[in-house]
């Protein structure tokens, strides 16, 4: 299971959870905020890796970016607690 509070934090975003339209849109308001795009792993020729766990630990744990892929697949993932 995700620690949905981790990404919170990571994205410093502190209000409502409510399963709502408005808070997705906060969220993600939040995200784009806080987590830039980035393909430092691309532009170094390193592997790229879609699983929840890499993805989880490079934008949450190691507060790095990502491109479109990452951030597609590290938001609902971070999202579904």
């Amino acid at each position: 299971m995700l620690d949905v509070n981790a990404y919170l934090a990571r994205i410093n975003y502190g209000d409502s959870t409510a399963a709502t339209l408005d808070t997705l849109r906060a969220i993600q308001h939040a995200h784009l905020l806080a987590v830039p795009f980035e393909n430092l792993d691309s532009a170094r020729g390193s592997k790229i890796v879609l699983d929840q766990e890499s993805l989880v630990r490079k934008i949450v744990h190691e507060r790095r970016g990502g491109f479109c892929y990452e951030w597609n697949e590290a938001l609902p993932r971070c999202c579904a607690g």
